[in-house]
């Protein structure tokens, strides 16, 4: 008898899992959609995959065209110009090198590096790290001066950034063109 109980009881367990089995899965209706307001406080955030650009106000420095025509050391080497740019996906020291790169504006100014490859920019600890190619890198000590000036002086505008550490192809080297040191990171007082 105890076995007939038995065989009965996995009998009508086996036919309880089938019958369940065999039924349609009902759908649940989706949760109702949180409105803004609904949704802070937590912790899932959206991420646009096209982000709005933003315009934000810079400061280039340019090579002063005058002081290199007259070599007249009462006037200023390199020129502040205060640019509106538009800042995407790309890091703000990358901006500031490629425009520091184009000719400026004013026909009184010029850059003097928009003929370098600049291979990388970026900053860490407040200092800036700048690769240049060394294709192209020559020059006599004022291009030097104007070079390392242009750079030195436009990224120390950014609050996080207190000097340059240039590198050339990817390494440190004693000089830019033979003529600067270059080998501890520049800040403006020693251009």
């Amino acid at each position: 008898m105890k076995k007939s109980i038995w065989i009965l009881l996995i009998l009508t367990m086996l036919v309880t899992t089938m019958v369940a089995c065999d039924r349609r899965s009902v759908e649940t209706p989706a949760p109702p959609m949180e409105t803004g307001d609904q949704q802070q406080g937590k912790d899932s955030a959206v991420v646009d995959p096209a982000p709005k650009e933003e315009t934000k106000n810079i400061i280039l420095y340019y090579v002063n065209k005058e002081y290199v025509v007259t070599g007249n050391e009462a006037l200023d080497k390199v020129v502040p110009v205060e640019k509106e740019i538009t800042m995407g996906k790309e890091p703000l020291e990358s901006i500031i090198m490629a425009e520091l790169q184009k000719d400026p504006e004013d026909d009184k100014l010029e850059t003097a590096i928009g003929s370098l490859k600049i291979l990388s920019v970026d900053v860490a600890e407040n200092i800036a790290y700048v690769n240049i190619s060394s294709e192209k890198l020559n020059g006599g000590s004022l291009q030097e001066t104007l070079v390392l000036s242009q750079i030195v002086y436009s990224l120390t505008e950014l609050p996080e950034v207190e000097a340059v550490q240039f590198f050339v192809d990817g390494g440190k080297r004693e000089t830019l063109m033979g003529h600067f040191t270059i080998e501890e990171p520049l800040k403006r007082k020693e251009i």
